[in-house]
């Protein structure tokens, strides 16, 4: 739109032609109507554009801002744990929060492997021709499938193929041995429980196979504990920490230390005083009058792009009081020691600049987290040690609130009877299979069975068809001994193809192996065993179990000698490792006391439920009758200003030590002050457990008032933006009214022009008409 001096010189323009310019003076004379009104429309388009981009600029410093805020009211950064070891290559370990804290010394004993087997026969190409047959595969005593080789895969790469594509748990590879091929067999489970067996065909069994890797446990000792695991992370050992080993180093002992997080806490505070004062130098920026402080290329920087331009606003002040005043005062129902931000270091100037004794803040980070943490953030604590507060909701209410407990929570147990266990030697496992075949000359030893003493026993040398033959052997020329005979001492050798070792076990007495000489490639390579009780499961063992939600399953157990820890384990692992017991989420502990097993839910409260059914061969272990129990959650009151309100009924599902208290539940007919509160119980007795005090910390505060700021029905700023939205699209109506007139204008006064023009045109004819006439009267 042209100014008011263009107007008027277009206008003379066409006012001097010789001939009206009907359109340009149209145009120009309606233009000069609307000038006015349209340059007073365009400065308050460019007022409001210029303070809703202002309030745009500020919206993105308070929600940066808010970014380091809702880290300090989140109480899991207060609880974060830092974990070391003193040798990240022997042992790393990390820790999540429910890491107690505490310093350990692990030994790193040896390393879980898979069982890798590789076949003696070795083959010209990978398609040479193989026996035809079948093998039948068993991983950790259990058998996983048998294939059919003939003509469709009877070849190196056939069986390959055939084995890689099924699920038979183990994985096959074809290994180039200069110029030869072999089959390697790599158990895909990992650990002792992944003992590979192969029978069947002659190219495959067990006599023709090499053990390149024995299947063997991860082994670590945790202060004077040891612990074995089928993989080398151990995840369930302590609560929230992992331990991972990467090397064995026996009788070398590594520190572990798990502490809190304090750098974390520390510098997370401190980015939230600089950021806090560069938003106070923000507002500072935004309200200023005056730029004489700044000069040229400040002023044309981006960084000072909206100086000033919210000057004169009352909303930057309301905005800067009500994030202060959300930092003020105390918080009544902490501790007077840590209730206020200066208590911890943190205070503002005369200028509003926040400030930060660090001496302060450190000494309560190291010596006060968990008061740091309800000074901070929207949580609550509990004076009771086995009582946890895991948080809140908006709806939870602030206040302190006294907890009576009537029931603790316990998960599903089931005892079995006493178990009947001998006593025997149980050799190392055997890495061998064809080495443990021969039996060197000079093999010999001594044996101790109930008090008697053998002579020295020496066994036949040569090589034995199958280590069964060899375990016979050894009982025969023990059960051979004069000494043992006349006092009716006798054993029972076997050889235990699931854990692949010799097992020495005697019904009549203790036994301790002494003076062993030349028997390391079957197992004995130590001087002397001391007798352990094993319990006999050689007939294999199974049951039904139903665990929690999980459907009713049949368990197996190995055939084989057991110790009593060796059978928690398999217990153990046989329950857990069941597809359908995992995918249910089920899962169970074993214990024993040295005669009787106990078997646990994983899981507390009411749905926790065992079901140990249909016992076979399990009588030597204590398992003869069924058993069944079901779990109970924890139960109580917790009593607010309006009343009590019982727990039993927001117990958790999934784990009954957990309330979770509804966002509508009700006392009395009115809202629950403790609605959304969550925590639990670990233990103790029943009766009063002290109190539970909920606050909301600064942090949470400050969050909460940069949300209401931004909130839609009355929030501040929202509000202000909103209203300049409004103002802009009145504004938008009214240029749109203004063009609108323009153009009725200038058609308006075309139309008038073009009459003007044709009434002078007219004229000027007639005049010429007439001025003609009178030169002819002339002549």
């Amino acid at each position: 739109m042209s100014t008011t001096s263009d107007i008027g010189s277009r206008l003379v323009t066409s006012l001097t032609n010789s001939s009206f310019d009907i359109t340009n003076m149209a145009k120009v004379i309606a233009e000069a109507q609307v000038a006015g009104p349209k340059a007073i429309l365009q400065r308050n388009v460019e007022k409001v554009t210029t303070e809703l981009d202002a309030l745009k600029y500020l919206q993105g410093n308070l929600q940066a801002f808010q970014t380091y805020v809702t880290d300090l009211a989140s109480p899991d950064l207060f609880a974060s744990r830092l974990a070391s070891s003193s040798n990240d290559s022997v042992l790393s370990v990390s820790a999540t929060d429910s890491a107690a804290v505490g310093s350990y010394q692990v030994e790193s004993v040896q390393l879980a492997q898979s069982h890798t087997l590789v076949s003696n026969v070795a083959y010209t190409s990978p398609s040479d021709t193989i026996t035809s047959g079948t093998l039948d595969i068993s991983v950790g005593g259990a058998a996983v499938g048998s294939i059919v080789v003939d003509a469709s895969n009877n070849t190196l790469e056939g069986l390959q193929k055939t084995i890689n594509s099924g699920d038979y748990g183990v994985t096959a590879s074809i290994i180039n041995n200069g110029g030869s091929y072999q089959l390697m067999f790599t158990s895909k489970t990992s650990g002792a429980e992944g003992a590979v067996n192969l029978s069947g065909t002659t190219d495959f069994t067990m006599a023709n196979m090499t053990t390149t890797a024995t299947a063997q446990d991860a082994v670590m000792v945790l202060n004077g504990l040891t612990i074995t695991n089928s993989s080398n992370t151990f995840s369930d050992v302590i609560d929230g920490v992992e331990f991972t080993l990467h090397s064995a180093t026996p009788g070398s002992q590594q520190t572990v230390n798990v502490g809190q997080d304090n750098e974390a806490v520390t510098e997370t505070i401190k980015s939230f005083v600089d950021v806090y004062n560069q938003l106070d130098q923000i507002l500072d920026e935004l309200a200023s009058y005056d730029a004489k402080d700044l000069t040229e290329e400040e002023l044309a920087s981006e960084e000072y792009q909206y100086y000033g331009d919210l000057a004169g606003s009352s909303l930057l002040r309301a905005v800067r009081d009500q994030i202060q005043g959300s930092m003020s005062g105390a918080i009544a129902e902490l501790d007077s020691n840590f209730s206020s931000l200066a208590l911890i270091g943190i205070t503002l100037d005369r200028e509003g600049k926040m400030n930060i004794d660090e001496s302060v803040l450190s000494d309560v980070v190291n010596n006060n987290m968990q008061a740091l943490s309800s000074l901070m953030s929207k949580g609550g604590v509990s004076d009771d040690p086995l009582i946890n507060v895991l948080g809140g909701t908006e709806r939870t209410s602030t206040g302190n609130y006294t907890i009576d407990i009537t029931q603790l929570a316990d998960r599903a147990t089931v005892v079995g009877g006493a178990s009947t266990s001998v006593s025997g030697v149980l050799a190392d496992q055997v890495t061998d299979l064809n080495a443990s075949l021969v039996i060197g000359a000079g093999a010999s030893f001594d044996i101790d069975l109930g008090g008697v003493t053998s002579n020295p026993i020496t066994l036949t040398a040569g090589t034995y068809a199958t280590n069964d033959d060899v375990a016979l052997e050894i009982q025969n020329q023990i059960n051979a001994d004069a000494n043992l005979a006349g006092a009716a001492q006798s054993v029972t050798v076997s050889f235990n193809s699931a854990q692949s070792r010799f097992e020495i076990t005697s019904a009549t007495g203790a036994v301790t192996m002494n003076n062993v000489t030349n028997l390391s490639d079957q197992g004995f390579s130590s001087a002397s065993y001391t007798g352990v009780n094993v319990v006999d499961l050689s007939a294999g063992a199974s049951f039904d179990m139903v665990v929690d939600d999980a459907p009713l399953t049949n368990i197996s157990i190995a055939a084989g000698s057991y110790t009593m820890d060796e059978l928690a384990l398999a217990i153990e692992r046989g329950v857990n490792k069941n597809t359908d017991i995992a995918a249910a989420g089920g899962s169970i502990s074993v214990s024993h006391d040295g005669s009787a097993f106990s078997v646990y839910s994983d899981r507390y409260g009411g749905f926790s439920n065992l079901q140990m059914t249909n016992f076979v061969g399990f009588a030597n272990a204590g398992f003869t009758a069924d058993l069944t129990d079901v779990g109970q959650s924890v139960d109580g009151t917790i009593t607010t200003a309006t009343g009590a309100l019982n727990l039993g009924a927001y117990a958790d599902p999934e784990d009954g030590r957990m309330i979770n208290i509804s966002d509508y539940a009700g006392i009395a007919g009115q809202p629950a002050e403790v609605r959304g509160l969550s925590f639990e119980v670990l233990g103790g007795v029943t009766g009063a457990r002290g109190t539970i005090t909920f606050a909301q910390g600064f942090a949470s505060r400050i969050n909460e008032t940069i949300d209401d700021l931004f909130e839609p029905d009355f929030g501040l700023i929202s509000q202000r933006m909103d209203g300049l939205l409004d103002k802009a699209d009145r504004y938008d109506d009214k240029n749109k009214k203004l063009d609108a007139r323009f153009e009725r204008l200038e058609m308006q006064y075309r139309m008038q022009f073009a009459m003007l023009q044709s009434i002078m045109s007219n004229a000027e004819a007639t005049r010429n008409q007439l001025m003609a006439q009178f030169g002819n009267n002339d002549n």
